[in-house]
């Protein structure tokens, strides 16, 4: 498994497969769903994403660079909390 930054991301073939990958630091929350592209929803309350209100979205290509531009997004927006 490569490390692709701190989110500790799955793997390429894992989104491939159209998992969803969920994480939170704080309360930053994310979730990764794969498909034919990876499609990030990312919101700012200690909430499941269901009951979240604001929830913005970014989408990726569905490539192995992407995950390490997925990482620093996160990176990012985690920050801005």
């Amino acid at each position: 498994m490569l490390k692709y930054g701190i989110w500790d991301l799955p793997g390429l073939d894992f989104f491939q497969y159209k998992n969803v990958f969920k994480g939170s630091k704080g309360s930053f929350r994310f979730a990764a769903f794969g498909g034919e592209d990876i499609k990030v929803l990312y919101w700012y309350k200690d909430v499941c994403l269901e009951c979240a209100e604001d929830v913005k979205e970014e989408h990726f290509e569905l490539t192995e660079d992407s995950l390490y531009k997925i990482n620093e997004f996160l990176s990012e927006k985690s920050k801005a909390e």
